[in-house]
């Protein structure tokens, strides 16, 4: 990892690349990064409620600082995908914060995993391309290998979701590159030891892990094609599930 940041210093002429690229200053301390793909924040949180504080706001992010009970937080909504993750995380290698927490949505294989169920993996299995490129020589027998959370940390998110009566799930998630392509492979997936889809999981652990930053994810289950609960989908009753799981997720990130 210090090579590709050696590197990406050397040929941008840059020592803060988190400020280079995404605008945020690499020298100021927040408790908690929250990165969340696609999810804009009031997806989550009501602004009326906190204080926030836009930060950036471009085609590549867009960032929120978020002041509560004495915390700060920031939340980052990138654009979907592992190549995005990568970047934005091996960028925050200099920023002062000692815990970042992935916000997203994946899609159950299994029937036993609901809609709304809640998520906070141990690993996740690289099936993107992009992880690829944190080792030193590429090589795709590094595919579908295991990336890891840590354990301190979601052992402490766990212990928030109990003290919020928050119910929490075990899953093992698969990190791909493509929605379209994914469904002539689950059952592929599934024989890995997979039994949740989504993209970015693994490129953040992987990162994360490479820069030396503990990482955990909290994720919904937002479809299952298993029972045809398909992630566009117009019933309301269905759809409610997720979006008030989503919506409950504050309720965990603002006591971390």
């Amino acid at each position: 990892m210090n090579n590709i940041i050696k590197l990406f210093k050397q040929y941008s002429n840059t020592d803060d690349i988190l400020n280079l690229v995404y605008g945020i200053p690499s020298n100021e301390h927040f408790d908690c990064v929250f990165i969340a793909p696609s999810w804009a924040i009031k997806k989550v949180f009501d602004l009326s409620k906190i204080n926030t504080e836009l930060l950036i706001e471009n085609l590549d992010i867009t960032a929120h600082k978020i002041i509560h009970n004495n915390k700060k937080y920031l939340y980052a909504q990138l654009k979907i995908g592992a190549p995005n993750m990568i970047d934005f995380c091996l960028a925050c290698n200099e920023l002062n914060c000692g815990k970042f927490v992935f916000v997203g949505a994946a899609g159950s294989l299994v029937p036993e995993l609901n809609l709304g169920d809640i998520v906070i993996p141990e690993y996740s299995i690289s099936g993107d391309g992009a992880s690829l490129y944190l080792y030193d020589k590429l090589d795709p027998n590094n595919m579908f290998k295991k990336a890891y959370s840590d354990n301190q940390l979601n052992n402490e998110i766990k212990k928030v979701c109990e003290s919020q009566n928050i119910k929490t799930v075990n899953a093992v998630p698969i990190s791909v590159d493509s929605v379209l392509c994914e469904y002539q492979h689950l059952s592929e997936f599934k024989n890995m030891g997979a039994n949740v889809i989504e993209m970015e999981t693994a490129a953040f652990f992987n990162s994360m892990k490479m820069i030396g930053k503990p990482a955990s994810a909290i994720i919904i289950i937002s479809d299952n094609s298993s029972v045809g609960q398909h992630l566009i989908d117009d019933d309301k009753e269905t759809r409610e599930k997720y979006h008030n799981a989503r919506t409950c997720i504050k309720n965990i990130l603002l006591n971390i």
